[in-house]
C-alpha cells in the first residue's frame, strides 16, 4: 500500500547545525585540498545565507570547480572522513526524533536539500529516513563538473522536484509536512498542508508568527552508535565510482 503522507526535510540548519557546505569546506582545508583563501567567500556566503540573499547556483559551482580539480573517488574519501568528523556529531537529536516519529507513523521521510547526492544520501541512512531529493552531482569522466544537468533543489526548483515526487506517488502535497528554517523554501512551506519552522531565520521566524505557523527550536546534538554506511547508489555516474570505492575499503 502506497504511504498517502510524506514529510519533508531541509537539511542545512533544520536537521544539521550549520551548512554543510562550509563543513566540507573545512574539511577540505584541513587536508590541504583547498586553499584558506577560499575559506574566506565560504564565510562570506554564509553571511549571504543568513541575508537569505545567497546566489545557490553561483556558489554550487563555485563549489564543484574546487572539487572537480580531485577524482570523484578521491572527493568520495574525503566526504566520508569529514561526514564523521563534522557531520554526524553537528545533526540534531530533535531531528532524529521528528523523523522517527514521522515513520512510526507510517508517513514516507524524505531528505529534500539543496546539497549533493551523495551527502543527502549519507545523512538519510544516519536519520534512517526513506528517501532524499536533492541537486544532482554532475560528473563527466573520473571527475566533478560544475556543468549543472538539472534543476537544484532549491526554492521553487525544491517545490518542483517534491511536487514531482508527490505525483509519482499519488500523494496530495497538502496532506504532507515540510520542516525548514529557510525563507528560501517559502515556495514548498507554502504548497505543503503542514508547514513547520525548525530554527527559522529571521525572515521565516516573522513569516512563522504572521501565519501562525508552527515553530520549533532545535539545539542538543544526536549521541550516534554507530556510523551508518548507504547500500544504494543515487546515479548511474555514482555507481560506477562507487563500486570503485567499495573494492578499495575491501582491499584495506
Amino acid at each position: 500500500m502506497q504511504q498517502k503522507v510524506i514529510a519533508f526535510f531541509d537539511l542545512d540548519h533544520t536537521l544539521l547545525d550549520g551548512a554543510n557546505g562550509t563543513l566540507y569546506a573545512k574539511q577540505m582545508i584541513r587536508e590541504k585540498l583547498m586553499a584558506k583563501r577560499v575559506m574566506l567567500l565560504v564565510v562570506w556566503y554564509s553571511i549571504l545565507y543568513k541575508l537569505n540573499r545567497l546566489p545557490r547556483e553561483a556558489v554550487y559551482k563555485k563549489v564543484l570547480d574546487e572539487m572537480g580539480r580531485y577524482t570523484v573517488l578521491e572527493m568520495i574519501e574525503m566526504m566520508d572522513r569529514g561526514f564523521e568528523l563534522y557531520i554526524v556529531p553537528r545533526l540534531y537529536q530533535g531531528g532524529v526524533d521528528i523523523v522517527r516519529e514521522h515513520r512510526e507513523k507510517g508517513h514516507r521521510t524524505v531528505i529534500a536539500t539543496a546539497a549533493g547526492e551523495y551527502i543527502a544520501e549519507r545523512v538519510r541512512v544516519q536519520l534512517g529516513a526513506d528517501d532524499i531529493i536533492a541537486t544532482p552531482t554532475p560528473i563527466v569522466g573520473e571527475h566533478m563538473t560544475s556543468e549543472i544537468m538539472g534543476p537544484m533543489a532549491y526554492m521553487e526548483g525544491k517545490l518542483d522536484m517534491a511536487s514531482q515526487y508527490c505525483d509519482e506517488r499519488g500523494v496530495d502535497l497538502s496532506d504532507c509536512w515540510f520542516y525548514s528554517d529557510s525563507a528560501s523554501d517559502l515556495p514548498l512551506l507554502e504548497a505543503v498542508g503542514h508547514p513547520v519552522m525548525v530554527n527559522p531565520q529571521m525572515k521565516l521566524r516573522i513569516e512563522t508568527k504572521e501565519r501562525s505557523w508552527p515553530l520549533l527550536e532545535f539545539s542538543g546534538y544526536a549521541k550516534f552508535d554507530r556510523i551508518e554506511r548507504p547500500e544504494r547508489v543515487i546515479t548511474p555516474e555514482m555507481n560506477h565510482f562507487m563500486k570503485i570505492y567499495e573494492a578499495a575499503l575491501a582491499a584495506n
